[in-house]
């Protein structure tokens, strides 16, 4: 274990003026001292950048160019990011305090383990928590603003384009044979559950999810999966009734 960690936190933005400044906020306020602050935005036009300038000198890096969207973005974050491990942070959340780091970092024993803890959904004011298996993954995903990700994930996969809303899911399947997934019962953030995974499909990883899970994960948590969406569409049917 490094004695003083880097944490790379990267923020992905486009034109979010409105809420930037207190995600902003909640990571240069953070009690841990080792932070390495990127922001990548996506070419905002809303006074956004402005924001981003009054806080340029608690940055490591920043830029403001078009992408072809939040992954290409993060990817772009993971070439310039130095940190031991590596987290994002979205415009419109924010650390659930202004401790959350340290107290994360002093569980992380392993440099190359990826550690994950829970986020406060705040819309519906419900804690997103708990302790994944491998079923559990295969029916959920992991909430990415709960996660850590060391340096010797981030440096050598990025995200997928081929998928425009669940990259992130694919990302923690994909990675999860490779590595020791560390469950920390720590709130990591106050998080926008009703951003824009929640009310938009992604057709490309419905079609693909199944078979990447018997390939990285196994049959028996794809099999939990398929019963576990039977199950689903049986309820909402009676509830419709």
């Amino acid at each position: 274990m490094i004695n003083i960690p880097r944490i790379s936190i990267v923020t992905v933005v486009y034109n979010a003026a409105d809420c930037l400044e207190k995600t902003v906020l909640s990571v240069v306020n953070q009690t841990y001292r080792n932070i390495e602050y990127i922001i990548i935005d996506g070419g905002s036009t809303d006074g956004t950048v402005d924001i981003i300038k009054k806080y340029e000198k608690h940055l490591a890096y920043w830029v403001s160019e078009p992408d072809k969207g939040i992954y290409d973005a993060m990817n772009k974050s993971m070439e310039k990011a130095t940190g031991d491990w590596l987290h994002f942070i979205n415009a419109g959340d924010w650390f659930y305090d202004l401790n959350t780091v340290d107290k994360m970092v002093s569980k992380m024993d392993c440099i190359n383990s990826l550690y994950y803890g829970n986020v406060f959904m705040r819309n519906i004011k419900k804690k997103y928590w708990g302790k994944f298996s491998s079923i559990k993954l295969a029916i959920k995903n992991i909430c990415h603003q709960s996660i850590f990700y060391p340096k010797c994930i981030y440096k050598k996969y990025s995200y997928s384009l081929e998928f425009k809303v669940f990259a992130d899911y694919h990302y923690n399947i994909s990675i999860y044979p490779l590595l020791r997934f560390e469950y920390i019962d720590i709130i990591v953030c106050n998080y926008d559950n009703q951003g824009f995974s929640s009310f938009t499909k992604d057709e490309k990883f419905n079609k693909t999810v199944n078979k990447l899970l018997y390939d990285k994960i196994g049959l028996f948590p794809l099999i939990c999966r398929i019963i576990h969406r039977k199950l689903g569409y049986i309820k909402r049917f009676f509830y419709n009734l």
